[in-house]
């Protein structure tokens, strides 16, 4: 992957990886919770489940919560109070408007922001705000890493002419996709599809890419000349029109009938918001690595740990 391609996708990455820590964080503070209450009121703890007759207590629940996930939930705990520390010491400010621009960015990558959003909430049970909050989290925690170093508008230059070609908007095909085992069970959903079959349900009950298939064969958007699908699939594509179907096309030793939703093709992006871009990945090309920067901060706020998850 080139450099160019890291800058456009790492905030996606960084995001996904982030919301996990933030799913499971959101699960302690509400566990944290119930053993407070508990406490407060001395009385025995609540049963919150029955399988067969037997009842399962919320300490129970909680104990087995803790010792699967109770020292990494615990660890994003402390990440955020550091982090928030040292942005504050650094004098760093990420404004509504920063956020707004960053999830503008990584919802591009989706095939609409009702999309992103529902991704995020099928997938890592997080909410719109919650999703903010940990933008807001990474972003700081990226500058905080890339503090001190800088970049000189020359190497930026250096950047944009090297990549002069990748840096031009790429065509964005909204896809979806139907793959069975062999061409002839492909020819057979094409047979389906003529005859008036719809194309949502036909995924769902058979395609096996299961992913896509639950979400009725949508791919989201996927880029022109991405070299993660085959050229003759996307190529093809191209050449469609709305709501167009094609097929049987090979796919990773499966094949696929594909339909073409929508097709895009995104505005040039502002001059200064890619220098910016490129600016912040140099950067973190020379930074330290976000986990040890994170673990660098506990140390420098005097972080003690001390889980014990007996009763």
């Amino acid at each position: 992957m080139t450099r160019q391609e890291r800058v456009m996708r790492n905030a996606v990455v960084i995001l996904a990886v982030a919301a996990v820590v933030l799913g499971g964080l959101l699960i302690w503070s509400l566990h944290a919770v119930i053993v407070l209450k508990e406490h407060e009121a001395e009385q025995e703890p609540q049963d919150v489940a029955t399988a067969a007759g037997q009842p399962i207590s919320e300490h129970q629940w909680v104990d087995e919560l803790k010792k699967k996930n109770g020292e990494e939930v615990l660890l994003g705990m402390i990440n955020h109070i550091v982090v928030g520390k040292e942005a504050t010491l650094l004098a760093i400010h990420i404004s509504e408007h920063d956020i707004d621009q960053e999830l503008k960015r990584i919802i591009s990558g989706y095939g609409s922001e009702e999309q992103y959003y529902v991704e995020m909430r099928h997938e890592l049970g997080l909410t719109r705000e919650e999703v903010r909050v940990e933008t807001l989290y990474r972003m700081t925690l990226r500058a905080i890493a890339t503090a001190g170093i800088t970049i000189s508008e020359a190497e930026i230059d250096q950047y944009l002419e090297q990549n002069a070609e990748r840096l031009t908007p790429r065509k964005q095909l909204q896809l979806s996709m139907i793959t069975v085992a062999s061409y002839e069970e492909a020819q057979l959903v094409m047979d389906q599809l003529e005859q008036g079959e719809d194309f949502a349900e036909l995924a769902k009950e058979l395609s096996t890419d299961q992913e896509s298939g639950r979400r009725g064969g949508s791919l989201g958007l996927v880029e022109e000349g991405d070299p993660f699908w085959p050229e003759e699939l996307l190529d093809t594509a191209a050449g469609l029109e709305p709501g167009d179907i094609a097929g049987p096309l090979e796919k990773d030793e499966e094949f696929a009938v594909i339909r073409l939703e929508e097709m895009f093709t995104p505005e040039a992006p502002d001059p200064a918001e890619v220098r910016a871009l490129v600016r912040q990945e140099l950067a973190l090309e020379q930074a330290a690595p976000l986990q040890q920067v994170e673990s660098d901060l506990r140390a420098k706020y005097d972080v003690s740990i001390d889980i014990d998850n007996r009763r």
